[in-house]
Parts: structure tokens; C-alpha cells; sequence
């Protein structure tokens, strides 16, 4: 094997699934707890919503960076340090104060904003055949890390007395795991032998560039927003924080077998726009469902966000992937359109609870997302276009 493959298939294969699990767990397992860290910490709705808009700025501004980093090492080094940085982080957001969980939720953004970037140019490089197939284990296991945390995270906390805090400094074990399992792969590689970028030519010649960074930008937008205030909403309509964890791991566990199969079915179709318009009309379905039948049984609500989520954010990663015009060029357009994309989308959970704040109601944030669905649908499409 050349030293960039030293670790065998299976191995690499596994080291990527579990740093995959380590992205959102950290971060998804705030959202249940959302009401009482508020409560403890004696903060408004914006502020407290700060936690979940700070890692997103995170992830757009250190994704732009990320190509940098493998100047000087291997991208596989660089992913190791990375989980040791969203360990501390974790551990940080375990603090005694709001500035404590600050600085380690910018730990956690950080750390994850370049493993964002570089893993996915990895599996360009290293299964350039199986493209659709990897992108679909790597975001089913992205996906599963979140459905996992929220699923977890009310149970944790009854588990350690009612500290939310505890339940959190939880997913540090999960990084731990994430590094013994990447091993092999730094291992295997020499260590200033950086993942290769294309140089010389600037990212905005390819005409995909803007239209896949706009597409990104949406739908983490409209994603995380229903994250982060789906469990208090369904609160305020009357569920228990356990029953509203429940409903939101339910919208994560969902997305898993559409996270495995879109890259798949993207891979295969001739054009992609029907995934995007199906995608945009579940998402829409349930936002309807919240505001016009908040007294329905809101299982089904959750389930239709779960799908369109579940399909949209695999669907951006493979055409992230897919429009790169080479695999030297890939983590440029990785970081651009993660960089920029995040950066935008982190306003979306501030704003959403603004107007909550200023409305003291669920009807105007519930409209406003539904319009960032029409903007997720429009995006969408102008990615799938076919460029020359």
C-alpha cells in the first residue's frame, strides 16, 4: 500500500465512522436541555440560543481555515488534534458559568469545523469510486451522533440527579473512543504529507461554487433552527421535557436510513431535482403541521422534519463532493461552501428566537421558517443545475 492507505480499508473505514459520531453529539445534546440551562443560568431566550448559533460560526469560519492546516500536516493528524480540541470543549461546557460554556462551545465548533471539511475530502481522495456509497456511511453516522445525544441526553441527566452539566461532560468518552479508533489512520500517514489542495486557480471559477455554498447555507439554516427550539416549542404546547427529547430524537433517528441512501440515490439519478423538491416539501408538511394543528399529536410533525433534514444536509455533502472539479480541488470547495454556508445558517436559531422574544408566540417564527424552506427549495435547485 502507498504510505496514505497504510491503514487497511476496514480500519480506515471504521476510524471514519466513529469521528464522524463525535460531530453533533456534543452539540445535540444541548437542545433537550435547552429550557432548564436557560432556567439555571438566568438568561433569555436569544442569549441561551447563542450555544447554538456560536458553533455554527465556528463551523463557517475555521472551515475556510481548514485548508491551511494540512499545509504543514496530514489531514489525518489534524482530524486527531481536532478531537482532542472538541474533548476539552466538551468538557469546558460543564462550567460553572455562561462565559465557561462559551468558551468551550467555541472549542467544540472549532474542533469540529475542520474535521467538516476534511473528512469528506478524504473519502473524495481515498474511495473515489464509491463516493456516493461513503458519503452515505459518513452522514448516517454524523446523524446517528445526534439522534444518539438527544435521545440520551434527558435520560443522562435524571441519571446524574438532575445535572445537566454532568450529562454533557458525558460525550467526552465519545472522543476518546473516536481517537483510538482514528489512530491507525495518522499512523499511516507521513507526517507532513498534507492532503493536497489545488493551488494556483481561485475556487469562484468553478460555477458551482456559489449555488452548492447558497444550498448549504439554507438548509443548515432551516435544520438547525427546528433543532434548537423544536423541544421547547412542543414544551410550550403543553409535552414534558422527556416527552419533547423524545420527539426530537425521533425527527434524528428518522433521518438515518435517508442520510445512507440520497448520497446513493443522488449518485445514480440523472438530476438530483426531485430529491430536492421532496426534500423541501417534508420540511414544509411539518412546519404546516406545528402551526396550524399545534393541539395534533406532534409525532408526525417531527417525522416530516426529520426526513426533509435527513435527505437535505447528505444530499449538499454529495453534491459538495460531486461538483469539485478534481479531488485536489475538493477541500477548497468543502471549506468555501461549509465556511460560508455555516456562517450564514448561524443566524437562523438567534433570529428565530428573537422574534419569539418579541412576538411571545411560535406563529410569526414558525412563518418566518417556513420561508427559509422556499429559500432551502430555491437553492436547491440552482445547485442541481448542471454547469459547464
Amino acid at each position: 500500500m502507498t504510505p496514505r492507505n497504510r491503514a487497511t480499508p476496514l480500519l480506515l473505514i471504521t476510524g471514519v465512522l466513529l469521528v464522524a459520531l463525535n460531530l453533533r453529539p456534543v452539540i445535540a445534546a444541548f437542545e433537550p436541555l435547552l429550557a432548564q440551562i436557560q432556567t439555571e443560568l438566568g438568561v433569555n431566550a436569544a442569549t441561551v440560543s447563542l450555544l447554538m448559533s456560536v458553533p455554527l460560526l465556528c463551523w463557517g469560519a475555521f472551515a475556510l481555515l481548514a485548508p491551511l492546516f494540512v499545509r504543514s500536516r496530514s489531514a489525518e493528524a489534524v482530524i486527531l488534534g481536532c478531537l482532542a480540541v472538541i474533548g476539552t470543549g466538551a468538557l469546558l461546557r460543564t462550567g460553572p458559568s455562561f462565559a465557561w460554556i462559551l468558551v468551550g462551545t467555541v472549542l467544540v465548533g472549532s474542533g469540529i469545523a475542520v474535521v467538516n471539511v476534511l473528512l469528506p475530502s478524504l473519502l473524495r481522495r481515498d474511495f473515489p469510486e464509491r463516493l456516493g456509497l461513503m458519503t452515505g456511511l459518513y452522514t448516517t453516522a454524523v446523524v446517528g451522533g445526534a439522534a444518539i445525544a438527544s435521545a440520551a441526553s434527558v435520560p443522562l441527566r435524571n441519571a446524574f440527579q438532575g445535572s445537566w452539566r454532568a450529562a454533557l461532560g458525558f460525550w467526552v468518552l465519545l472522543a476518546v473512543l473516536g481517537a483510538a479508533a482514528w489512530w491507525p489512520a495518522v499512523r499511516g500517514r507521513p507526517e507532513r504529507s498534507g492532503l493536497q489542495t489545488a493551488a494556483g486557480v481561485s475556487i469562484w471559477h468553478n460555477p458551482a461554487t456559489l449555488p452548492v455554498t447558497a444550498f448549504m447555507g439554507a438548509q443548515s439554516m432551516v435544520f438547525f433552527i427546528w433543532m434548537t427550539w423544536l423541544p421547547r416549542l412542543l414544551v410550550d404546547q403543553g409535552l414534558s421535557s422527556t416527552q419533547a427529547g423524545l420527539l426530537l430524537s425521533v425527527g434524528n433517528i428518522v433521518q438515518l436510513p435517508f442520510s445512507l441512501y440520497v448520497p446513493i440515490l443522488a449518485s445514480r439519478l440523472p438530476s438530483v431535482r426531485p430529491l430536492v423538491v421532496a426534500l423541501s416539501a417534508c420540511v414544509a408538511a411539518g412546519l404546516l403541521g406545528l402551526l396550524l394543528a399545534p393541539g395534533a399529536p406532534p409525532l408526525v410533525w417531527a417525522l416530516l422534519l426529520g426526513i426533509g433534514s435527513g435527505s437535505a444536509f447528505p444530499l449538499a455533502l454529495y453534491l459538495i463532493a460531486h461538483r469539485a472539479r478534481s479531488a485536489a480541488e475538493a477541500p477548497n470547495l468543502s471549506a468555501v461552501a461549509q465556511g460560508c454556508g455555516y456562517l450564514f445558517a448561524a443566524t437562523g436559531p438567534v433570529l428565530f428566537g428573537a422574534v419569539h422574544d418579541l412576538t411571545h408566540g411560535w406563529h410569526a417564527p414558525l412563518l418566518l421558517h417556513l420561508a427559509l424552506t422556499a429559500l432551502m427549495l430555491v437553492t436547491g435547485l440552482w445547485a442541481s443545475r448542471e454547469f459547464t
